[in-house]
């Protein structure tokens, strides 16, 4: 308990008595009227309604507190007051009242009934003696003057707003105050009319009234619990979701589980209303559920996008926000999907929006976005520092993002960095599995393929093919053959090295490096599907201007290339199709390729990879051969000892 909650409890104790002591004076009368309403309060302080909208109850008794307060000296009615509250701290509880909790409790109701007393007295000449708008206003008083000191007190110990806390709590109380003076005042009138005893018809008036709404009580409760679950089941269905997308994209498994926190924060932080905070949670788990119409190896590209792959990219906004559309969410979801990559300027897409027109939701969604992938890691650059990231945003601020939203996110991503941390993380969908089942599809399986014959490329010198081919009729060994082909494409594409990566099992390695790439790269295996030549040798795509330093056989120490260096990679194909390796080609320069060079490079390779792949035959058969010879050797000199 607090110092100020103690400091309260004291006050209301002394408040207690000063109102007793106020009083004291007047005697007591009607004490039968006393005993039998004392008798119903404790057979009917058992019979408790749950509030709407509140973790509260109220006691059914509080009417006979109210006949009191109507016929009875202000002490009986206290002492009324005082037996509910003791009854209702035993009967039913959940958790037993501490002494100090009980006492707190009794001096609050005492207080409230004397300034009820006093109230209703000073009401009744004003209401020319009338009972039912004088016990209005009396209820009045004594309702501020019950639920005020308990707001505060829930509101210092909970940590909260005690203002806000009232707001929540206690306002669902007042009708069910004006329907226990409503049944008191009809009680005393019966009463004055047909004597005393015929008031006690309130008791069962009074539990009629409580069968009847706990019964409407249990129809809402239901319906709240369906509530409930339709919520739980929708939000499993949301989660459900973005693990699909996180299956499709490799590069956001935790990512958006991470700006889940960062834009829960921001918009508690920003006081963002309960429908709009629901939105903007629910679109940073799907705001990319538009991806799963874009292809997987433009989504997972290592390198920089072509302009063709770029504009399939945008479309992800629009379809995403669409899917969602249909979803029918309760709350704003589409806008801020939809919107996730608009700039403040105008300059972003899909549709151009600028400044405020872009939703509250989406300019939150689109700094966050950007904030935690400059500091993840991607294919195609290593990870930002947090703090230049934020610098990045904070340079973009009123370019690309919301002014406002840059200040708060700079104010506290240091902390909203470590609450992301600490977020449980739930295990990603296991999408490495292999079914052994399964016949030939009906249409059959798509024809073998052989590659593209140079004459099929306008691009092309003729002369340097044959150079090519007269080298490798020449050439002997991989490394042989793989420096033919160094020497051609030196003579059309400018590069400072050149490797070729073929594959040895779920790896690629080095089988050839020149120039600076003995130095700037290792010979250690790349993963099939890392960095650039292990992405292109895995799915048999190009990539153009990747960034050399996302190679795991990087070596940084070298200090040869950066992340503004640019590389050109092609796979290499059998006759089959199927990629077995590839060939790359690193600058220092940015941007230093070009769609021709693709095209000259792909060509090339395509003269090459045979011959390379026959070359690698050749020398695996030797290998064995060698081993055979060794083996054999060893054979008769063991033999020869022995003699």
């Amino acid at each position: 308990m607090t110092r100020r909650t103690r400091a309260l409890v004291c006050v209301v104790v002394a408040g207690a008595a000063a109102s007793l002591w106020s009083v004291h004076a007047q005697p007591g009368r009607r004490w039968m009227e006393l005993v039998v309403y004392l008798a119903a309060i404790l057979i009917s302080s058992n019979m408790k309604v749950p509030m709407p909208k509140s973790n509260g109850t109220m006691s059914v008794d509080f009417p006979f507190i109210l006949l009191g307060i109507v016929q009875l000296a202000p002490g009986q009615a206290v002492l009324l007051a005082v037996a509910s509250v003791m009854a209702q701290s035993r009967v039913k509880v959940v958790k037993a009242f501490t002494l100090v909790q009980i006492l707190f409790n009794i001096a609050n109701v005492a207080t409230a009934t004397v300034l009820a007393c006093h109230t209703y007295a000073a009401s009744l000449d004003r209401v020319h003696g009338e009972v039912a708008p004088a016990l209005t206003i009396a209820v009045t008083v004594y309702f501020l003057a019950n639920t005020i000191p308990l707001a505060l007190v829930l509101g210092w110990e909970s940590g909260t707003s005690p203002l806000q806390q009232w707001r929540d709590e206690f306002p669902w109380y007042f009708p069910f105050y004006v329907v226990g003076a409503v049944l008191a005042a009809l009680a005393n009138f019966v009463g004055d009319h047909y004597g005393w005893l015929t008031s006690m018809l309130l008791i069962p008036m009074v539990y009629t009234v409580y069968r009847a709404y706990r019964a409407q009580i249990e129809i809402i409760r239901d319906r709240e619990r369906h509530i409930v679950e339709t919520e739980a089941l929708q939000l499993r269905t949301i989660e459900g979701l973005a693990m699909a997308i996180e299956a499709k994209d490799k590069n956001t498994h935790r990512h958006l589980r991470r700006v889940r926190v960062y834009v829960s924060e921001l918009g508690r932080l920003m006081g963002l209303d309960e429908p709009t905070m629901k939105a903007l949670v629910t679109a940073s788990y799907l705001h990319d559920i538009g991806k799963l119409a874009v292809p997987e190896y433009i989504i997972n590209k290592p390198g920089r996008l072509t302009p063709e792959e770029f504009e399939k990219m945008k479309i992800h906004p629009v379809v995403g926000a669409d899917l969602l559309e249909r979803v029918r969410f309760p709350y704003p979801v589409a806008p801020i999907v939809r919107a996730h990559h608009e700039s403040w300027n105008g300059s972003g897409y899909p549709d151009g929006l600028k400044a405020q027109e872009i939703p509250i939701g989406a300019r939150i969604l689109t700094a966050v976005d950007c904030l935690d992938a400059l500091a993840s890691e991607r294919p195609y650059r290593r990870a930002m520092p947090l703090d230049e990231a934020m610098a990045f945003l904070q340079d973009k601020a009123g370019i690309q993002f919301d002014p406002e939203v840059v200040q708060l996110l700079s104010e506290h991503y240091p902390r909203l960095e470590q609450m992301a941390r600490e977020a449980t993380e739930d295990k990603p969908l296991n999408t490495d599995v292999f079914i052994g089942r399964g016949e030939a599809p009906g249409a059959g399986y798509e024809p073998e393929r052989s590659p593209q014959s140079a004459s099929e490329n306008g691009h092309w010198a003729a002369a340097w093919l044959r150079e090519l081919r007269r080298g490798l009729e020449r050439a002997r060994g991989v490394r042989e053959t793989s420096a033919i082909l160094a020497h051609c494409v030196q003579a059309q594409i400018p590069f400072d090295c050149i490797a070729v990566y073929t594959r040895t099992g779920a790896a690629i390695r080095a089988q050839y490096m020149n120039g600076w790439c003995e130095c700037a790269f290792s010979s250690e295996a790349i993963p099939l599907g890392e960095g650039l030549s292990g992405w292109v040798a895995e799915n048999a795509r190009c990539i153009v201007n990747g960034n050399p330093t996302v190679e795991p056989n990087f070596v940084p120490e070298a200090e040869l290339f950066t992340p503004e260096s640019s590389a050109l990679a092609v796979p290499l194909l059998n006759a089959s199709g199927v990629s077995f390796g590839a060939v790359a080609l690193y600058s220092r320069e940015p941007a230093a390729f070009s769609r021709d060079h693709r095209h000259m490079l792909e060509e090339l390779t395509q003269e090459f990879a045979p011959a390379l792949a026959r070359e690698m035959r050749a020398e695996e058969a030797g290998a064995r051969e060698r081993a055979c010879l060794e083996a054999a050797a060893g054979s008769v000199l063991e033999n020869v000892r022995a003699s």
